[in-house]
């Protein structure tokens, strides 16, 4: 009974704005991956794929399966490989979103249970370099307004770039039961959207506002949130 329980929790997940449509691993219909309506592309386990930057000067790559997935990589024009992603081929779905200026982007990586997290990178030279700083600093304001989540179970979401490529709009998400075992929960918690700086982890707090969401993640339209 727990079991199902538990089961239910994870179908009502909210689906962050981020992801119009969550791919789980054991979707593997290539129809469901190429770019998206908001501009993201999704990359679906076991199908090739090329997320372009804007510029097309780079390409986020996975290519044909041959028994096993090969490492995700970037390339550049011509097809050379500049970066290898050896912890983004683990036979779990993505998504590619570019910033407007084509040296960064960041990926909201499939974890399971419906649930993905922000990773960002940043092209230096001519090789990826991920970037800690900003879901790391929405991980620590999701704990401290709700100290009974365990950091590992504050996962922040991408939902879009600024278009000073510089910063990020995300939202943390959480399991149902995060707080606690599901018959002793230590407290509660809500979803946290914020927008905050990919290279230094700044978060602007006029921008870290409780989701009102009703039926899955609504990302608020005013203030800092009706700029582009």
């Amino acid at each position: 009974m727990r079991l199902l329980l538990l089961l239910a929790f994870v179908l009502l997940l909210p689906v962050p704005a981020a992801q119009a449509q969550v791919i789980g691993a054991f979707q593997t219909d290539c129809r469901l991956g190429g770019e998206q309506t908001e501009g993201s592309y999704q990359f679906v386990v076991e199908c090739p794929g090329k997320a372009w930057s804007p510029d097309r000067r780079f390409a986020v790559v996975q290519r044909p399966y041959r028994q096993k997935q090969p490492v995700v990589e970037l390339q550049d024009a011509r097809g050379r490989t500049l970066t290898r992603f050896p912890t983004l081929t683990d036979e779990m779905p993505f998504t590619v979103h570019w910033a407007p200026n084509s040296r960064r982007f960041f990926v909201n990586h499939y974890v399971g249970s419906s649930m993905s997290v922000l990773r960002v990178f940043e092209i230096v030279g001519q090789r990826a370099v991920e970037r800690r700083a900003l879901p790391d600093a929405a991980v620590r304001i999701a704990t401290r307004r709700y100290p009974c989540l365990p950091p590992h179970q504050v996962l922040p979401n991408g939902a879009r770039w600024t278009r000073d490529s510089q910063r990020i709009v995300l939202v943390t998400i959480s399991r149902p039961d995060a707080c606690g075992d599901f018959y002793q929960p230590r407290g509660d918690w809500q979803s946290l959207w914020m927008i905050g700086d990919m290279a230094t982890g700044r978060i602007d707090p006029a921008s870290i506002r409780v989701d009102r969401g009703n039926t899955g993640l609504t990302m608020p339209r005013d203030g800092a949130y009706s700029r582009p």
